[in-house]
């Protein structure tokens, strides 16, 4: 196809889009309506979880995990409960999206060398926000992991050493 033609087309397209108005229109105004509703209306961050907590351990290691979900701004803590039947009812009446337990060892298995388990109830019902969440849970725990190392050898006397240094040029 050459250029002429291809010139030709687009010279007849233009006339025939501002001789009639709706399309003229369409031509504006989608294009814009678009630019807005997918600049500021629809938004995929998920901020102020609401989040409920039923910590077995009651130490100060276990606060101490529960203070990076209060600092944090993606979680909101709407309760503390004491059974499973109430962060259920939480979830099931929509009070809270997520309920982490923190089993009554917690404190003991982390300062013994161990892989403390935590569980954590999701509302599977919006799975796109849930499953956001949960990558903030899991960052939130990453951060937590990486803070107790970087204590534990400070008390050991070792200095931090970060394995890996990225150094990028453009």
């Amino acid at each position: 196809m050459n250029l002429t033609r291809v010139k030709a087309i687009a010279q007849k397209e233009f006339i025939h889009i501002f001789r009639d108005p709706r399309s003229l229109g369409m031509a504006i105004v989608i294009p814009m309506l678009l630019l807005v509703l997918f600049g500021y209306a629809l938004t995929l961050d998920v901020d102020n979880v609401p989040f409920v907590i039923w910590d077995q351990d009651k130490t100060q290691i276990s606060q101490d995990y529960i203070l990076n979900f209060k600092n944090s701004p993606y979680f909101k803590i709407v309760g503390y409960f004491d059974g499973y039947q109430e962060l259920q009812s939480a979830i099931d009446k929509n009070q809270a999206l997520m309920a982490m337990v923190i089993p009554d060892d917690f404190s003991k298995r982390i300062e013994s060398n161990q892989s403390a388990p935590v569980q954590l109830l999701v509302d599977g019902s919006d799975s796109n926000t849930s499953t956001i969440a949960i990558g903030y849970v899991t960052a939130v725990t990453s951060k937590y992991n990486k803070n107790f190392i970087v204590n534990e050898l400070a008390q050991a006397g070792i200095k931090d050493v970060t394995p890996i240094d990225m150094r990028s040029r453009v």
